[in-house]
């Protein structure tokens, strides 16, 4: 059998007798569904046909229990009926992998449509080394259960004995585990048996923390995961500390840059407003110094003259003017202050 590239993670002590408790309790509840399983499904498949098909309705039956995907990866729930369909195939199916595919078919039926997208590409061949790792760890669990769970209070202290050595025998398989995952289940198991602790008595003078083992390998390997974790969490913070950093520049910035815009738009406008009445102002004051000099100078005759023959052009054409600029109060205003300077020149 050739291992798919699924890598689930092992099942917790916890999520594994959660899983069993309900896979024992519908194993045996399938018959309503017996007489509706098409044969199709089975294909060319005759040998074990009957024992097959029970392991299909297991599975119905077994993800009938979840609500929803969901639900149902909260208990990794696919990890464990997809090890259970793996134990099928080597211990009672000559470790014929096609098998996997007729478990998805029947999945992947119309009537089935509550729980084909459950555990979608994940009930396939393990492979043998991490089957060989989860049966030994799945069977610990089911030792252990018994002294945990207090079944059998008149022997705990034989059953914490027997947990203990299948946890350390574990260790001893796998010296060289080279697999974190296996690790961190090894460990997270010993906490609970840690916490399970016995009191010592005279008649059981026993303490797990005392007499579990554990690999330096593995403790290695999660150290590294953890240096990992942290390293990548603090990278992590500090981007988000420069995008939030970042963010507040360039908002600062972008502020600052509106307010220059809105100064120089109103000091721009002010100039463009003032600038026609200071040329004005700066060009009649000019020019009555000029005119009130005009006895006594050529350039003053000279402008009286100018003056004069300007008035008199605008005298005959008074009519074609007035009607030409009648409308235009800017007109208005440059011949009320001609009229002016006219009269101050003629007084002098």
């Amino acid at each position: 059998m050739e291992e798919s590239g699924k890598d689930d993670i092992y099942n917790s002590f916890e999520n594994y007798i959660f899983n069993n408790s309900i896979f024992k309790r519908i194993r045996g509840e399938i018959g309503e569904y017996i007489s509706s399983f098409p044969s199709s499904i089975l294909a060319k498949q005759t040998e074990h046909a009957f024992e097959i098909t029970k392991d299909c309705l297991r599975l119905k039956k077994y993800l009938l229990e979840f609500d929803s995907k969901g639900d149902c990866e909260k208990k990794n729930c696919c990890q464990y009926i997809n090890y259970f369909l793996n134990e099928r195939i080597r211990d009672g199916y000559s470790s014929n992998s096609s098998i996997f595919g007729i478990y998805n078919s029947y999945m992947n039926l119309g009537s089935n449509n509550n729980i084909k997208n459950i555990c979608e590409y994940e009930i396939n061949d393990i492979g043998s080394d991490k089957y060989e790792k989860s049966k030994s760890l799945y069977n610990m669990y089911e030792l252990c259960d018994i002294f945990i769970s207090k079944k059998y209070r008149t022997t705990s202290c034989s059953r914490a004995i027997s947990c203990a050595t299948a946890y350390n025998k574990i260790i001893s398989d796998y010296p060289n585990i080279g697999d974190i995952k296996f690790c961190k289940a090894l460990k997270d198991f010993k906490l609970v048996l840690e916490r399970n602790d016995l009191i010592s008595t005279s008649n059981c003078d026993f303490k797990f923390s005392n007499i579990l083992s554990y690999s330096d390998e593995c403790n290695k390997l999660l150290q590294k995961l953890e240096q990992g974790t942290s390293s990548m969490g603090h990278q992590t913070s500090r981007l988000q500390e420069q995008i939030e950093s970042g963010g507040q520049s360039d908002l600062h910035k972008g502020d600052h840059a509106i307010e220059m815009l809105q100064e120089n738009t109103i000091s721009t406008g002010s100039f463009d407003a003032t600038l026609p009445i200071t040329l004005f102002s700066s060009g009649t004051g000019a020019l009555l110094i000029l005119l009130s000099f005009h006895k006594f100078t050529p350039l003053g005759q000279w402008l009286k003259h100018q003056t004069q023959r300007f008035g008199a052009i605008t005298k005959n054409s008074d009519e074609e003017l007035y009607e030409m600029q009648q409308p235009n109060s800017e007109y208005d205003e440059r011949n009320t202050e001609y009229n002016v300077y006219n009269i101050a020149y003629n007084s002098l």
